[in-house]
């Protein structure tokens, strides 16, 4: 049996060498992206109706600490007008709050891509700051819109080089139809954000079983 002493001793070594790690901060850094969002809004993976579109692609740079939208949440008022009417004013107001608390390091818009074509941007990205969001209305439609949400390119230790992610389509859960249309009945009660399927979408499903992805983006490190 070893001495009491000699047991205090390691114990103390292991509870300092595990403070030390829980205490570890990481190194701040800075990484910039090339951002290119493809959409492939076509048939047969999706039914394609006349006036088809999107809406300017508005969202943040952000901490882990706070979200623009998320699956399962009640939509924000913000997010309810991009995807009901494509308008960006409340959740640029949005934006703006979440910026003045320090929980984005910025705020963007990016122009409408063709629903067949790409646009690249830039973003700058920081270890405070490594996460993206973003929505846009796919047009014409009740409330549905793409976007991603908490998207981080930082794994704890390095910057993510080139990553791709698919665009998925929700349901704000803000107002009814199953239509390509605008001004349906409101949802009463609201009901959370969630993924489109074929039961809530059949006339963008095109009679296929699920949903695909509208399109990607992909982020190359500069």
């Amino acid at each position: 049996m070893l001495p009491k002493f000699i047991k205090y001793f390691f114990v103390s070594i292991i509870f300092l060498s595990c403070k030390k790690n829980k205490d570890l901060v990481v190194p701040y850094s800075e990484a910039s992206y090339k951002a290119i969002i493809s959409l492939d809004w076509s048939s047969p993976k999706f039914t394609v109706p006349a006036g088809v579109h999107v809406t300017p692609i508005i969202g943040m740079i952000h901490s882990k600490d706070t979200s623009l939208w998320i699956p399962g949440k009640i939509a924000s008022p913000g997010l309810e007008d991009v995807a009901e009417v494509g308008n960006n004013i409340k959740m640029n107001a949005e934006l703006d709050a979440i910026l003045l608390k320090n929980k984005a390091l910025s705020k963007f818009a990016i122009p409408a891509p063709g629903v067949t074509s790409s646009v690249e941007t830039n973003f700058t990205f920081n270890t405070n700051y490594s996460y993206i969001s973003f929505a846009s209305m796919i047009a014409p439609s009740p409330d549905w819109f793409m976007g991603i949400h908490d998207v981080t390119l930082f794994d704890g230790k390095i910057w993510l080089n080139d990553v791709t992610l698919n665009i998925m389509v929700y349901d704000a859960g803000t107002e009814e139809g199953d239509v390509f249309g605008y001004n349906n009945p409101g949802t009463n009660p609201r009901l959370n954000i969630g993924l489109l399927t074929p039961s809530n979408a059949s006339v963008l499903a095109n009679g296929n079983t699920v949903i695909a992805a509208i399109g990607t983006i992909r982020f190359v490190k500069n």
